[in-house]
């Protein structure tokens, strides 16, 4: 029989607390006045193993070694990993903060796929799009996002991965985490991603800053990999970026 403090039926699957209600669960006493990176450094040019302002996991709670996030980022998610583990979740990170060149290997590897190579050059991009961002636009280049437990959607459709979704849209807004691109028909951008979760004490400013200097023209080109062309096309500020749970907004 499973335990009723981790079944799926006993926890509140929909549950996705709004970036307001995130922010409001943590003791505000122990928030720091957020300091927002360069532009140069959201866009990802940054080597976090050589920046103060982050640190590894631990090997405990992550599936390999080289893992970074922003050290506020880190500690909200150890704490969130341990109340896990004590309800029988385990909330493996898998990926976190990615720098603009391994996102840009990921890029041109699947620009250059051989199943990609009769695609028109604004259909490849789609295509990528579905799953993985253009360099320099990628939330995990902030520092505040984290790839929980699997990368295959169908892993959360019941079993563990049911669990930790659910356990996941319970709980995680209690240390700040929130649930970035949900199942929702009017979300623009990217697919549904269960294991996807950002930090948005954090990411809400950096991303505002980001809106800000493309309202003013003064973001930095998109540019230094296959295919970068297209990203005004494709409004990839807009409607990727920015493609997120409606209720972040709120």
């Amino acid at each position: 029989m499973d335990d009723p403090r981790t079944s799926v039926d006993a926890i509140h699957v929909n549950e996705q607390p709004t970036a307001v209600e995130a922010i409001e669960r943590l003791d505000t006493r122990e928030v720091q006045p957020v300091v927002v990176p360069p532009l140069t450094e959201l866009l990802g040019h940054v080597t976090p193993a050589k920046d103060s302002a982050f640190a590894e996991l631990p090997a405990r709670v992550s599936s390999r070694i080289g893992l970074f996030l922003r050290t506020e980022a880190l500690e909200a998610f150890l704490q969130m990993y341990d109340a896990a583990e004590k309800d029988g979740i385990i909330l493996t990170a898998l990926s976190a903060t990615r720098p603009f060149s391994h996102q840009a290997f990921i890029w041109n590897r699947k620009w250059k796929h051989p199943q990609a190579m009769g695609m028109a050059p604004l259909a490849r991009a789609r295509d990528i799009l579905k799953y993985s961002s253009m360099p320099g636009t990628s939330r995990h280049h902030w520092g505040t996002d984290v790839d929980i437990y699997s990368l295959e959607p169908s892993d959360f459709d019941a079993g563990e991965g049911a669990k930790v979704v659910a356990w996941l849209r319970s709980h995680a807004g209690t240390f700040g985490f929130v649930e970035v691109y949900t199942e929702d028909e009017h979300r623009t951008g990217y697919q549904p991603e269960a294991w996807h979760w950002s930090y948005i004490p954090l990411s809400g400013p950096f991303l505002q800053a980001i809106n800000d200097a493309n309202d003013k023209g003064t973001l930095p080109p998109l540019e230094g990999f296959e295919g970068a062309f297209v990203a005004d096309s494709l409004h990839v500020i807009r409607d990727y970026v920015n493609g997120i749970n409606a209720k972040l907004g709120e």
